[in-house]
This record gives C-alpha cells, structure tokens and sequence, in this order.
C-alpha cells in the first residue's frame, strides 16, 4: 500500500453536518461534558452545603453546650431565688411578728396611759370630795375600784373594833346592799382578806372552797378580788370588786386596788389634819357652845345633837351647799345667847316669871350679837335670831311667819323642840321618842314648818342620824370668808 505523502493532497474529511452520527456524538458529547459541570458543581455546593452543616453542628453543639451551662445556671439561680424567697418570706413573718410586737407594746403603753390616767383622775376626786362635808369616801373608793378594773359589782365593807364586827358602807350593784348586814358569805370573805393582809383573786370559784355559800342571788359572783385597805388607823376597809366584764382579774388588778388604798390612806390622812387645822380654827366656836353648857348641864350635846339632825334635813330638803353649812353653824350655835341669862333663870324648876320668860327670849338677840363680832358668821346670826319663830307668826322676836322666817330657822326651831322634849331639863322629865314625835305632828303647820317635820320623821327614821362616827363640828364644812390653809378651794364654793 502506498503512503501518501505531503504533497499529496489530504484525503477529506465529512464535517458534522454532514455526518448525523459525529453530529449526534458532539452532541452527546457536550451534554456529557454539561453533565459532568453541573455534578462537578453539585458535588461543590454539597461540599460547601456539607461544610456549612458540620459549621451549624458545631454551632449547635456550642449552642447545645450553653444551652446545657445556661439550664444549670438557671437552675442555680432559681435555687437561689427560692432560697432568697424563702429568707425573704421568713424576714416578712418576722417583721410581722416585730411589728405585731409592736403595736402590743403600743397597745400596753397606751392602755398603761389610759389607766394611769385614769387612776389619777379618781384619786383626784378623791382628794377633793375629803375636802368638803359631804364627800363619801367609801363610795367613792368603790367607784373608783370599779372603773379602773372593768368590774361591774361591788362593796366597801369596814371593820371596826368598838362596834359590829363588819358594816356595809357601800354597794354597787349588789341585791340589798348596803341597807341590809353582810352575811356570813361576805363576812368570810372579809375575813380571809383581813386575816391573811394580802389582796386575794377568784377567777373560778376554786379559792373559795371551805366558806359559806352565797345566801342571795345578788353575791354569787361569777370572779372577783378581795382586797384589804386601811384607811385610818381605826378603820380597816375590804373592797370587793366582782364580774370582770373583758377576760379575768390579773395581777394589774391588784396593783390597781392596793394603789387606790395607798392614795385613799393619803387621803383620809390629810383630810384629818385638815380637819384638825379647821377644828383649831373654829375653836371660838366650839368655846361659845361649850360656855353654855357649862353655864346649862341638861344641855351638854344639846347642840352636836341638834346639829347632826338639822343638816340631814337641808341635806333631805335640797339646800344648796353653802346653806347647809350656815345651818349646821347655827345650829350649833342657836343657844349661845343663853350666855346673858342668869343660871338661876335656866335651871329654875318651877315655872318662869313674866320677866324671866323675856330674859330667856332675849337669848336670841344676844346670841345674835355675839356671832356678829365673827365676820364670817354674819349669815349664821340671823338664822340664830329666828329660831323661835313659829309657823303660823306666833313666835319670837319678829313675829315672822311662814316662808318669811329663814329656813334654817324653821329647821333648827324644829330639831331644837324635839331634842330639848327627849333630854331631862330641871323644870321637866324627858319625853319618850315616840312622845316627842307625837308633838311635833301635832304642832306641824302651827309652831312648826310642815315639810320640815316631814323630812324631820324620815331623819329619825335612818341609821345615819345616830351614827356615832361623825364628827358634828368638823361636818359643817366652810362658810364663805373662812380662809383656812388647804381649804381655799372649798371657800369658793
């Protein structure tokens, strides 16, 4: 076979056009090559994708591993939280139970203020209420116990040596007290005070075992405190405060009733140095009653006597204060006048001359006279002077009738009959009581004022008018333009 050579001319080729099968393999071909590029580049983008996912892994793990410390974190810190929570909700309970505190010491304080305040003021009325005439100590104690303990029932019950063994001096709200005597419940009670000297308290009926029982409705006491207080060195006083309205006696209680014992002994102390001073001070007085019976033996406490009834009854009739103290003075005073009659002309046995019977009604001029020399007695004078005036204007010196005559005059005129009719004179033998009463009903509207006898028979008829206890010339109080030291209050009145 022969080669062909350069010169030879190349053999030709067919072109892809013309030959479908090239055309078909080109084809092919560069779709394979396409192929080819788009895995190349698929098999990139999953390289990058597959980078790009292993960079979220390990994202994910970092994540993962910070979710991981925050949970722990968070769990830490939610420990901690309810650990804080927990001190925070002991702090609160104990700031309320400090603030609970608190308001109780608030509270004690308060109600410590309130008491003592209270108790001062009590003492205070009785300090002033000694002062004066009329002041009732015992009640006033027993109020007094009462008010600062929130007891509801009560008794003042004394003591004395040289008369019953005890006396009711005053109740609250217990059945039949004080008019009626202390029964053998009470008695035991007041007993056990005095016998042991040291307040008792009885909450629920146990400390009581071995005394007698209750004999009225009104002295079954559902608590109560026994307490001893001595007012005097002849008195011994037992309050017994019963029913606590709020929970049960304490041992405040008790301080209470001892405080109010110590200031009422203050009390009653000064009000007896008070009334020495005063007794001191009225010893003029006392001179002039005490000249006429010594001039008048049948008359000696003629003029206590008369003086004790008359100011129970101003006290029954309403008289002011003041009135009753200048008919308490006149009373005592209303025969100091007799001073200027002879002694054969007042213990004469037989019956007066004419001109005996004007000397002894010049007894109330006289008297008159001689208490005017004492300025602070101006308005007891004129009570003296008409004495002896008579209802219906039959009397003596001025004939002065009914509402015209002073009532203190219209008083003593009655006391002054009845206790002259009831004691032995040297022209006369005593009437009985009940004479004496007959006399001056049957002379009420005539000699006598008729209200005055009225309220006169009701006074006969209390235990108040013969009590021996009261001191007559100290019970008269202070008139207007008696400036006595510790009585200045009193002269305002």
């Amino acid at each position: 076979m022969a080669l062909s050579t350069e010169n030879e001319a190349p053999s030709r080729q067919p072109s892809s056009a013309e030959d479908p099968v090239l055309s078909h393999l080109l084809q092919a071909g560069k779709q394979y090559q396409h192929l080819l590029d788009e895995k190349a580049r698929q098999e990139e983008e999953l390289h990058e994708t597959r980078s790009g996912l292993e960079a979220v892994q390990a994202q994910l793990g970092t994540v993962q591993s910070q979710s991981r410390n925050l949970q722990e974190d968070l769990n830490t810190v939610r420990k901690e939280l309810e650990k804080s929570e927990e001190a925070q909700e002991g702090l609160q309970a104990e700031l309320q139970r400090a603030q609970a505190r608190l308001d109780q010491e608030r509270r004690n304080g308060q109600d410590h203020r309130d008491r003592a305040e209270h108790l001062a003021r009590e003492i205070r009325q009785i300090h002033r209420s000694l002062l004066g005439p009329d002041g009732n100590i015992y009640l006033l104690l027993l109020h007094a116990c009462l008010n600062l303990t929130g007891a509801k029932r009560g008794l003042y019950v004394t003591a004395r040596g040289d008369g019953p063994p005890f006396r009711i001096r005053a109740a609250i709200e217990v059945d039949g007290y004080p008019d009626a005597p202390p029964s053998e419940f009470i008695q035991a009670l007041c007993r056990k005070a005095l016998k042991e000297d040291e307040t008792f308290v009885c909450n629920d009926g146990g400390d009581l075992a071995g005394l007698p029982s209750p004999e009225r409705d009104g002295e079954r006491f559902e608590s109560l405190i026994v307490a001893p207080v001595v007012l005097l060195q002849n008195l011994d006083g037992v309050v017994v405060v019963a029913d606590k309205e709020n929970g049960e006696f304490g041992k405040e209680d008790e301080e209470v009733l001892v405080s109010i014992g110590d200031h009422a002994a203050i009390a009653a102390e000064n009000q007896k140095l008070r009334r020495d001073l005063l007794d001191a001070y009225l010893s003029t007085i006392t001179m002039l009653a005490d000249a006429v019976e010594a001039k008048d033996p049948y008359t000696r406490g003629h003029c206590e006597q008369v003086s004790r009834f008359a100011r129970h009854i101003a006290d029954r009739l309403g008289m002011p204060e003041p009135e009753r103290d200048i008919v308490c003075y006149a009373a005592l005073l209303h025969d100091v006048g007799k001073i200027g009659v002879s002694d054969g002309v007042l213990n004469k046995p037989g019956p007066l001359l004419p001109e005996e019977f004007d000397l002894v009604r010049s007894h109330v001029r006289t008297g008159q006279t001689l208490i005017l020399n004492v300025p602070a007695l101006e308005r007891v004078a004129d009570v003296v002077l008409h004495h002896h005036e008579w209802f219906d204007g039959s009397g003596y010196p001025d004939g002065l009738k009914g509402e015209e005559i002073p009532l203190g005059s219209r008083i003593i005129c009655a006391v002054d009959s009845y206790c002259a009719m009831i004691t032995r004179r040297s022209y006369k033998e005593a009437y009985s009581e009940e004479r004496a009463r007959a006399e001056l009903q049957r002379c009420s509207g005539t000699q006598f004022d008729p209200e005055v006898v009225r309220e006169f028979m009701a006074v006969l008829d209390s235990p108040e008018a013969f009590d021996p206890d009261e001191d007559d010339i100290s019970a008269c109080g202070i008139l207007p333009g008696m400036h006595v030291p510790g009585f200045e209050s009193l002269s305002a009145r």
